[in-house]
């Protein structure tokens, strides 16, 4: 299974569930995750101790452990990776005995729309989850206002990451 991990609600959330569809028709189970509808508090070495880890950052974790792979699907603020996202990474390392087993080798594919292009958001995300030991799938998934992504180009892109990430 993958799991589609989405910091944001609309035009972001529509990409993933376009993705979950392809996947589907690919034979390939997936499960969508919105990180902003799990309200997750902003991170705090405090807040931390006085109240622990977050049970749905723990939940997610154990879900992020089992799967094959992660579908990171996330706009572009202000040329780099949403607070949605930073702050969940942020609590998963802080979850656990050992986070990097989350990430360590675990294939992840890039995906986002963005009213600006993508490419900063994509090359922010490449960076962080390659320096967390990630194996970031070379293509990107990227649209725009004016910019769909065409269906067998998805599915094209889509083949490619499942078939990596399953050898």
């Amino acid at each position: 299974m993958y799991v589609l991990l989405v910091a944001s609600l609309n035009e972001n959330m529509k990409l993933a569930r376009r993705i979950e569809k392809s996947l589907e028709t690919l034979g390939v189970k997936s499960k969508i995750i919105n990180l902003v509808d799990l309200n997750i508090t902003l991170y705090d070495s405090t807040k931390e101790e006085n109240d622990g880890i977050p049970s749905k950052i723990t939940e997610l974790s154990s879900t992020m452990k089992t799967a094959s792979g992660y579908i990171v699907v996330s706009p572009e603020y202000n040329y780099s990776i949403p607070p949605t996202l930073t702050n969940v990474i942020a609590w998963l390392s802080r979850n656990g005995e050992d986070f990097r087993e989350l990430f360590t080798l675990k294939y992840v594919q890039l995906a986002t729309h963005s009213g600006v292009g993508g490419n900063d958001v994509c090359n922010a995300m490449r960076l962080q989850f390659s320096k967390l030991g990630a194996v970031v799938a070379p293509r990107e998934i990227v649209t725009t206002p004016k910019k769909e992504v065409e269906e067998a180009s998805l599915q094209r892109i889509l083949s490619q990451f499942v078939g990596i990430s399953q050898k």
